[in-house]
């Protein structure tokens, strides 16, 4: 579809370097979520992927400030070996509901099968989805989901068909869709599937009916311009027509990310993922950020250590970078803040003609975004506004400022 309204034209410098032109028409490709909109629909969820203990949780509630200070809307916990109805975890859990409530954070629980005894029963799941929402959370995610297999036919009939339903972790849908329904308007229902598998990933989003459905296509696709364009107007394609919320994440399973990421040393790998950041925060929908990625810590940073010593980590970092400008969090906290106000997350994807083709650039809303994906450095005017920039940019030579490879700049749209 075309909005004659918006679009780019670039024109190639004297130098052989692309540069940014006007703005003149654009492709939209998702349009902005129109009338009324909930929490969910653009959210910024911080991300606890590794499994949480009581002292674990003791310590998100005592540092929860800093996920506020961010500006996350929500944080997402695992925590197979808790029974929130129970003592110790239940003061535990209270106080992280309560404290993140207090802060405008939601709270959202990952259940997964491996989490239930063996053999138990599985109504044991919806239980224990019941015991989260009981204490207060706002929402169960269920992680990745398996096609369910056909059921096996009787004996002398025709071979049945599969239903096309998923596998949740053993939950029954129906029942979590009425438990939700019982604890408000509010709560959701989240989980994730993977781009790699686009059949089954469309039969999650049209069958299961979840709030979101996170898939990891900005890693498991070539960092390439035309190959990321396709992907992300692929998304919006699948979710769109059943009014699904696009759901964004740079974590994926290492078998499945692209050579062009697995091949990067580690500075080259952190400012691709900077960039992706910035592009990823950039589309409407949720966007989930890992623990500790906002103050520059990754998983291999934190692999061997406790949930609970992860949070003081955490919270050392953003005490030595809030306030100055440059840090990983203070990056992070402009980015978050500008795509609130700007309500990024429930506006629109409009491609535009990027300078050159190692250049991505969309309109949302009043923002245009350009990510560099090719090898040569992408020019754009100095009259132009910069918001925001996944790395340091140079002072403006000649009238321009230089985008280097792999660099995502959030620019005025006007």
């Amino acid at each position: 579809m075309t909005d004659p309204g918006m679009a780019t034209t670039a024109q190639p410098a004297s130098t052989g370097r692309a540069r940014l032109g006007d703005v003149t028409t654009t492709t939209l490709v998702h349009r902005r979520t129109g009338g009324s909109t909930t929490w969910w629909q653009q959210a910024v969820v911080f991300q606890v992927a590794v499994a949480t203990d009581v002292p674990g949780l003791e310590a998100l509630a005592q540092e929860i400030s800093h996920v506020a200070r961010l500006g996350a809307d929500a944080i997402q916990v695992h925590c197979p070996g808790v029974d929130p109805a129970a003592e110790p975890a239940r003061t535990a859990v209270d106080t992280l509901v309560r404290r993140a409530h207090q802060r405008g954070v939601k709270v959202i629980v990952t259940v997964v099968g491996t989490d239930a005894p063996h053999g138990t029963d599985p109504a044991w799941h919806l239980a224990r989805c019941a015991a989260w929402l009981d204490r207060g959370a706002d929402g169960i995610d269920l992680s990745a989901a398996a096609p369910a297999e056909a059921p096996a036919p009787l004996e002398g009939s025709a071979p049945l068909a599969a239903t096309g339903r998923h596998e949740h972790a053993g939950v029954d849908l129906g029942g979590l869709q009425a438990l939700l329904a019982e604890h408000g308007e509010d709560t959701v229902a989240t989980g994730a599937g993977t781009a790699v598998a686009p059949r089954d990933l469309a039969v999650h989003l049209h069958e299961d009916w979840l709030h979101i459905t996170r898939d990891d296509r900005l890693v498991t696709t070539p960092w390439q311009a035309a190959a990321l364009r396709t992907a992300i107007t692929d998304a919006y394609a699948l979710r769109d027509p059943v009014g699904a919320t696009a759901g964004w994440t740079l974590l994926a399973a290492p078998s499945v990310r692209t050579d062009d990421w697995t091949r990067l040393d580690s500075d080259a790998w952190r400012r691709r993922h900077d960039a992706a950041t910035l592009l990823m925060l950039a589309l409407p929908g949720t966007a989930y950020v890992p623990q500790g990625e906002a103050v520059g810590l990754t998983a291999g940073d934190t692999a061997e250590s406790s949930v609970a010593a992860t949070v003081r980590a955490v919270a050392e970092a953003v005490a030595q970078q809030k306030g100055r400008i440059g840090t990983v969090f203070e990056r992070y906290r402009q980015a978050l803040r500008l795509r609130a106000e700007l309500h990024l997350g429930t506006g629109t994807v409009a491609w535009v003609a990027a300078p050159g083709e190692g250049a991505l650039a969309f309109l949302n809303r009043r923002l245009l975004v350009l990510v560099n994906v090719g090898p040569e450095p992408v020019l754009v005017p100095a009259g132009r506004e910069i918001l925001h920039a996944s790395d340091t940019l140079s002072p403006p030579v000649d009238g321009d400022v230089v985008v280097p490879p792999d660099t995502t700049v959030w620019m005025s749209a006007s």
